[in-house]
């Protein structure tokens, strides 16, 4: 009894000088990928056997959870699993313990995420099965996983020898290696570290004014400074071609799924081209001192005629990173009508429609982006909720694109696929008094 209480009691105390650790460290995550050419046949074997055992044991478990959702579900060897002959009993030979509590404490977060979108008046169902799985947590380092950075191998539990990765040249030197995850994509096995690195460690440029964005179709991102950005990552002719293919196959069959994983394939590129142009766009955007946007309803964009563009460009998931993320985001209501207001002089038109691509003030005669100047509007809005010395005394010249501004843009969003203009602003100033 006693040695159980100074266990407790040595629990506790290292979890308070952990939590006191993090205070001046910052979480990242690195996605290192698993060499496959690399792998023996053992791992290869391995790897497949290790996410569908996962799989049997989530779906094991979800089948009947007020008997099965419990510690004892961890000690396993074996679980009961549905097939086109009937219930059949298979092994549980790669999982570990700790692999296996990664898959409850999965299932637990279903549940509360489920509880979550009801309380908020969603109609939820049950857990579905799966018929994939693709995430096993590896949760204690040195345990479960190790990093042999000098070798760039990665030793995870149940396996006898490392795998090789690519991408551990990544990890800063000093940094603190918390947990990992395996992941299973239609390229490969990867494998996402979590570490804890020193604030001071990480020194960023900054660019101190704030910025208002424009999200639109023409333009896809059109900043308060003049800069736009396009961008468009479309399906592939391949991708197309391969859809037609499965569309005429028998449902079932090798080819059927052969020609599926090829299809996932092509996605999967589609999804990390599409994501390392938000991830850009999002370093860029951390930079300024305030980011402003308007609260759109991207949802509504897809259900238009414009639904394609919008998909292809995923506006959607660049407004979804910086509401999760950015601490010094503002948003301005949607319903506020910055694209019809002059950005100048305040006045309201009404006769604008979406092919007026500049807007022309009858009371100033200011003539100006339509875009540029929803987006200048956006930032008088949003600047207004504001009450900090440094963005109310904006200089007169705030507007223009600094040649170190401008090289930091160009540099940051480096990307074949991403366009970069600017429109000089030789209009009058707009006036915030």
């Amino acid at each position: 009894m006693t040695a159980t209480l100074d266990k407790n009691q040595k629990i506790k105390e290292s979890l308070k000088k952990t939590k006191e650790k993090r205070k001046n460290q910052i979480p990242k995550v690195y996605q290192l990928k698993i060499s496959y050419s690399n792998l023996n046949k053992e791992q290869k074997q391995w790897l497949e056997r290790v996410f569908l055992e996962a799989k049997w044991l989530y779906n094991y478990t979800i089948f009947d959870i007020q008997n099965r959702l419990n510690s004892q579900t961890e000690k396993i060897k074996q679980v009961e699993v549905k097939t086109p002959k009937g219930i059949e009993t298979r092994e549980i030979t790669c999982l570990s313990s700790q692999m296996k509590q990664g898959v409850l404490d999965r299932i637990k977060k279903n549940l509360i995420d489920l509880s979550k979108a009801k309380q908020k008046g969603i109609k939820v169902g049950k857990l579905k099965f799966k018929s994939d799985y693709k995430n096993i947590s590896l949760k204690q380092n040195g345990i479960t996983f190790k990093v042999l950075k000098d070798k760039n191998r990665i030793k995870i539990q149940g396996l006898k020898k490392p795998v090789r990765v690519l991408g551990l040249h990544q990890i800063p030197e000093n940094s603190e290696i918390a947990k990992a995850q395996l992941i299973k994509k239609p390229d490969g096995y990867y494998i996402y570290l979590t570490c804890y690195i020193d604030k001071n460690q990480t020194i960023e440029e900054k660019i101190n004014k704030p910025i208002a964005i424009d999200f639109g179709i023409k333009h896809q991102l059109i900043l308060s400074n003049g800069i736009k950005i396009n961008y468009s990552i479309e399906e592939t002719k391949r991708l197309k071609k391969l859809q037609k293919k499965l569309s005429r196959q028998k449902k079932g069959s090798k080819n059927y799924f052969k020609t599926k994983h090829k299809i996932q394939k092509e996605h999967q590129e589609l999804y990390n081209r599409r994501k390392d142009i938000q991830n850009k766009i999002y370093s860029l955007l951390k930079k300024y001192e305030y980011v402003l946007i308007q609260d759109e309803a991207i949802k509504q964009w897809h259900s238009g005629l414009f639904g394609k563009q919008v998909q292809n460009t995923g506006i959607g998931g660049i407004i979804s990173r910086l509401k999760n993320n950015l601490e010094t985001l503002i948003s301005v209501d949607r319903y506020e009508a910055t694209t019809k207001i002059c950005s100048n002089c305040g006045n309201k038109k009404e006769d604008i429609t979406l092919s007026d691509r500049t807007y022309k003030c009858d009371k100033c005669g200011l003539a100006i982006d339509r875009d540029l100047n929803s987006a200048i509007n956006i930032l008088r809005i949003g600047l207004s909720k504001v009450e900090t010395t440094t963005i109310k005394n904006l200089p007169l010249d705030w507007w223009d694109v600094k040649p170190v501004e401008w090289e930091t843009t160009v540099r940051v969003l480096s990307n074949d696929n991403i366009r970069i203009s600017h429109t000089t602003m030789k209009q009058e100033a707009p006036n915030f008094s």
